[in-house]
């Protein structure tokens, strides 16, 4: 008998790839959420074009006949009508994290997972195309549309790497217990949730805790987060971890010879005595960093050589919304470049905003910053300013509330006043409505400018109407 599984939350990068899972695996699929357009959502688009049942909005009467299995998105609270129909029906409920866990433990093959605060979605990126570019025929779960792999997910054999993120945000990656786990860096994130930093630090080590047995771990040897969750040399947890980076004294991979711009060169040695040359396709340091723990993590396998890990690493090609170009336009008789990027963290706008920096450093810089919940940006709203003010023209826009009510004295602008009180000559303005970012960039924009949209809501959206009108187009607000 064919099983009818139902995903609330079926537009999320998480939900939507276990649905598509699913989906392969011969199961009927329906599903919900409060914002469906597959033209938007390609993970949405791949799912009905195959038959998936999808719904705008929660109502009970989505739940239809013969659903077995319920799977949610841990947005949704118990009050949600497809849940209460659900338990009244007596309809197993099973939340994403656990789900995706419960198919990480009943994997045949080897089983990894990528945590961090950052860094995640381009590491488990790049993993699966070194894993997919040698043959290995991997399953990769990965939190953003990743071209080379066909979407968000990739489907592999049973007996192939089992490649999943191990996202932190609601404790969600204290379901999965991987063989080997990569932890790129570790701070303060979703307080929200975890309340304090050290409620965020006891959470990867009750991770890193539930690997399973013999379980080994990969980290980044350069971040002081990760040096502080470790503890000191003799502790149980380093001897068991493999460490990756850029400095000698903290790693046992490491990157030699290192070269920036906008394709960086590097060698590594990969523990096997003989250093190879690498050349990425995506700029920045921390993209680097982002390889040598792909990498290491690869060469624990023992299917595979140096030169394949290598060659993986240089052909991948990034993860969407990660530095994503949107578009050349044409300005003033050269072109401005225009990116989008999921940065929604002070320390993930730090290292884009250094990495396009790096990848064009004669260019002047426009950063378009749309804030992630009023909690995220009353928690780090200095920190925000310290790190945009480093641009040369910002522009910030209202915060994008996701699931949370306003908090009474959150505001946005403060991000401006506090940026401008950082560098009191920068050319910095608060746009309350997003959609007048493209008219007022049209008279900013000159030739030669690297203009990057920034944060992990809607925000997109407006670099996609810029680039698609042009900034010599006559805007009206």
């Amino acid at each position: 008998m064919q099983e009818f599984i139902h995903f609330i939350g079926i537009g999320g990068i998480g939900v939507s790839a276990l649905a598509q899972v699913a989906q392969a695996r011969g199961a009927r699929v329906s599903g919900s959420d409060t914002h469906l357009d597959p033209a938007s959502n390609p993970a949405v688009a791949r799912l009905m074009h195959l038959g998936a049942e999808c719904y705008q909005g929660h109502r009970r009467e989505n739940v239809a006949e013969g659903v077995s299995l319920v799977v949610a998105t841990a947005a949704v609270g118990e009050e949600n009508a497809e849940i209460v129909e659900a338990k009244a029906r007596g309809i197993r409920i099973v939340l994403r994290a656990a789900y995706l866990g419960e198919l990480m433990t009943a994997h045949k093959g080897p089983t990894i997972a990528v945590a961090g605060t950052h860094g995640k979605t381009t590491t488990t990126g790049m993993l699966g195309v070194i894993l997919e570019q040698a043959g290995l025929d991997p399953t990769v779960f990965v939190g953003g549309e990743v071209a080379q792999l066909g979407g968000n997910v990739r489907i592999g054999s049973p007996e192939g790497p089992f490649v999943a993120e191990a996202c932190e945000a609601y404790d969600s990656f204290l379901h999965l217990h991987p063989a080997i786990a990569i932890v790129t860096n570790v701070e303060a994130d979703h307080l929200d949730h975890y309340g304090t930093e050290a409620g965020v630090f006891a959470a990867f080590r009750t991770f890193l805790d539930g690997l399973a047995e013999g379980g080994s771990i990969v980290a980044c040897g350069d971040d002081a987060g990760v040096q502080r969750l470790f503890g000191p040399p003799e502790s149980e947890l380093r001897n068991r971890t493999v460490f990756y980076g850029l400095e000698p004294s903290t790693s046992d991979v490491v990157a030699h010879s290192v070269e920036l711009g906008e394709h960086p060169t590097f060698l590594f040695d990969g523990m096997r005595r003989r250093r190879v040359s690498v050349k990425l396709m995506v700029p920045g340091r921390h993209n680097i960093e982002n390889a040598l723990g792909a990498a290491t993590a690869a060469m624990m396998l023992d299917d595979l050589s140096l030169d394949q890990v290598a060659a993986g690493v240089a052909a991948f090609r990034g993860a969407g919304r990660r530095q994503d170009i949107l578009g050349e336009i044409e300005v003033n008789g050269g072109s401005a470049l225009v990116f989008d990027d999921y940065a929604h963290h002070p320390t993930e706008i730090r290292v884009t905003l250094d990495a396009l920096k790096s990848a064009y450093p004669l260019r002047r810089q426009i950063a378009i910053f749309q804030p992630h919940l009023f909690s995220r940006t009353r928690d780090f709203l200095k920190e925000f300013a310290e790190e945009l003010a480093q641009s040369d023209v910002l522009i910030v826009t209202d915060i994008y509330a996701a699931r949370e009510a306003p908090i009474a004295g959150v505001d946005a602008g403060d991000i401006i006043r506090l940026a401008q009180c950082a560098r009191p000559e920068l050319d910095a303005r608060f746009l309350s409505d997003k959609r007048a970012i493209p008219a007022v960039l049209s008279e900013i924009v000159r030739a030669g400018d690297v203009v990057v949209f920034m944060g992990a809501g809607d925000i997109r959206e407006q670099g996609e109407s810029f680039v698609k009108c042009g900034a010599a187009v006559e805007w009206a607000l």
